[in-house]
């Protein structure tokens, strides 16, 4: 199954899945960030110029992360994507009892949004998908698209 967007490009259901549920996991990680308070304070003080600004091109890096992906089809990022998650697993589970421990309403959505980005990432390697990123229809017999 595929679905249309933008009167044009046919997009496979596996990378619609892919970008609901990446704004799923980028929503999370807002909600963890603002269950530590404390944490975000600290830096704030630290830095109270750099740090906003730091924040605002973090999630603005995200949004464009998942547009990449899901919209414009770049291959390469969803290749970096997996490598920035595979080198993020060993000091997610290194420092799972130090954050549990520390802030438990945080370290669950920050948690969460590390399975729904493995999910995530997972969906981009499904048949329908690799061929999506290839540049090829994501069935062998896809003619054109539908007209409304």
């Amino acid at each position: 199954m595929v679905r249309r967007w933008s009167g044009a490009a046919i997009r496979p259901v596996s990378v619609v899945w892919y970008e609901r549920l990446a704004w799923v996991a980028f929503a999370t990680g807002l909600v963890s960030a603002a269950a530590d308070p404390a944490t975000l304070a600290k830096y704030y003080g630290q830095s109270p110029i750099f740090y906003p600004i730091a924040i605002a091109c973090f999630l603005a890096m995200q949004l464009l992360w998942i547009w990449l992906i899901a919209r414009k089809r770049q291959n390469w990022a969803r290749w970096i994507s997996v490598v920035l998650t595979v080198l993020a697993i060993p000091m997610t589970i290194l420092d799972f009892d130090e954050r549990v421990r520390l802030i438990a309403i945080a370290a669950i959505p920050y948690y969460l949004a590390f399975v729904i980005q493995i999910v995530v990432l997972s969906l981009l390697f499904r048949h329908d998908a690799r061929r999506w990123f290839a540049g090829r229809p994501s069935a062998p017999d896809a003619g054109p698209p539908p007209q409304d």
